[in-house]
């Protein structure tokens, strides 16, 4: 038994590890590099053969973990992949959206001439995409499932985002049964919609997110906050403008302002979601699910609305709104304004000293989202430069991440302990920071911190 680290590594992006196992390989995620140029730039770097790999198993949905799938099956993939009902419905809105990027990006370096290819290609197409999606073979969770003889699967509720699982996998060796756990990203259990993540009694392996392994997150209730922020921007007037990730944070914000509005703690304002995408996943986050703790409604799905709310699908409506200056709130995509139509709302509201814009995520290094959380008076958008004279406010309790006193009590409430450990999906101080604490106030012997492509025999 051997299993590879090849993405993850010392980095929070590119989930892929390998299992080989009684002549099967088993791939667990399968995730594209996000970030910088150098980080991306890895997706292209020779990977294992495609036709090796027997089994994909995801933790969950978000491209970081899901979207190499395409490029291995243009390569030659051809097994089953492995996942839950509902990271099967969210990977069929964003597998085939990722790959409109990669031809778009295709095009772009085409037109301008700046690859060093010609022509450039995209790393996979739409076609690749759907052709990926008719491999998933989806699992029910909480109970173990036989893959091959000598290797059965359990899948965890982990809390992360809609289906999201805690991996385990326990093999048959001449020794006896050996459990692995792959924790995929674990929740906080602090979301408003989803349940905690489940808690493991055993492993005798266990692979470990590190995301926020050296920071402790908020833990200040995002509704107070959301309410001062709202009654502040559109009671002078104003448009407040959410940039929100379409999967997972978009639908929380739904919920907080249903909440206020429900108790009286603002008012009923006007409430626009503009971005496709966000409208695609909330229909699938409103469907009865065990990962969520709200109460369904009438028709028995969960409601994702509020009192005046409206769905903008359409270019020509979102540019009309564009253009509406009555108080109102606008959630649209992407979250670290990295494109799409929220920089179009931004052109018209950043001029306007009565107007907000509500930051609710983390933005990264070198995002427009960011240069404008710091404080900067001008954003380029669009080739124009924008002055920002709108009053720019933050919220950071609303992570999906376990921060690392969240990993460390979830650690601590494994009753047998894993003899050997790996940390994975984090930078170089949070790793270093988290393997401290389980070594110390875990008890935790053996953990590794493997090396991008390093493998460990078992």
């Amino acid at each position: 038994m051997k299993i590879s680290f090849l993405g993850a590594a010392q980095t929070v992006t590119g989930s892929r590890f390998i299992l080989d196992f009684q002549n099967k390989r088993i791939m667990i995620d399968c995730g594209l590099f996000q970030g910088p140029k150098e980080k991306r730039n890895l997706n292209w770097e020779p990977f294992v053969e495609a036709k090796s790999i027997d089994f994909i198993i995801l933790t969950h949905a978000h491209i970081d973990h899901s979207g190499f799938i395409p490029k291995l099956v243009r390569d030659g993939f051809g097994g089953k992949i492995i996942s839950t009902v509902s990271t099967k419905a969210l990977c069929e809105i964003l597998l085939p959206d990722s790959a409109r990027l990669q031809e778009e990006d295709a095009r772009y370096a085409n037109m301008t001439k700046h690859s060093h290819h010609d022509p450039a290609l995209p790393l996979y197409t739409e076609g690749d995409a759907y052709a990926a999606l008719k491999l998933f073979q989806p699992f029910p969770s909480d109970q173990w499932n036989e893959l091959f003889q000598g290797l059965n699967l359990h899948f965890i509720r982990a809390g992360h985002i809609l289906g999201s699982v805690l991996v385990q996998l326990s093999l048959t060796l001449k020794s006896g049964k050996h459990l692995i756990t792959f924790s995929g990203d674990i929740g906080n259990g602090r979301s408003l919609i989803l349940k905690e993540p489940a808690i493991v009694n055993e492993t005798d392996t266990l692979v470990l997110e590190s995301t926020y392994g050296d920071r402790i997150q908020s833990h200040k209730d995002p509704c107070e906050s959301f309410a001062q922020v709202i009654e502040k921007v559109l009671g002078r007037g104003g448009t407040l403008v959410i940039p929100a990730f379409a999967l997972g944070r978009t639908q929380e914000i739904i919920h907080i302002i249903r909440c206020l509005e429900d108790s009286g703690r603002i008012q009923k304002y006007p409430v626009y979601l503009d971005s496709p995408m966000a409208e695609s996943v909330t229909k699938i986050y409103s469907k009865i699910n065990g990962d969520i703790k709200l109460i369904p409604q009438s028709g028995g799905k969960i409601q994702f609305t509020t009192s005046h709310f409206h769905i903008v699908s359409k270019a020509d409506e979102s540019m009309v709104l564009c253009m509406d200056l009555s108080p109102k709130i606008v959630i649209s995509a992407a979250g670290m304004l990295t494109g799409g139509r929220v920089l179009h709302h931004l052109k018209t509201q950043l001029p306007r000293s009565e107007s907000g814009v509500l930051f609710v995520g983390y933005q990264a290094e070198g995002t427009k989202g960011l240069l404008l959380k710091n404080g900067f008076k001008t954003l380029r958008i669009h080739h124009r430069e924008i002055k920002v004279e709108s009053e720019i406010f933050s919220i950071d309790s609303l992570s999906a991440h376990a921060d690392s006193n969240d990993l460390v009590k979830w650690v601590n409430q494994i009753q047998k302990k894993p003899s050997r450990t790996f940390l994975v999906h984090g930078e170089s101080n949070a790793l270093r920071t988290l393997k401290y604490r389980l070594t110390h106030e875990c008890g935790l012997v053996n953990i590794e911190i493997p090396a991008q492509g390093e493998s460990f025999d078992f």
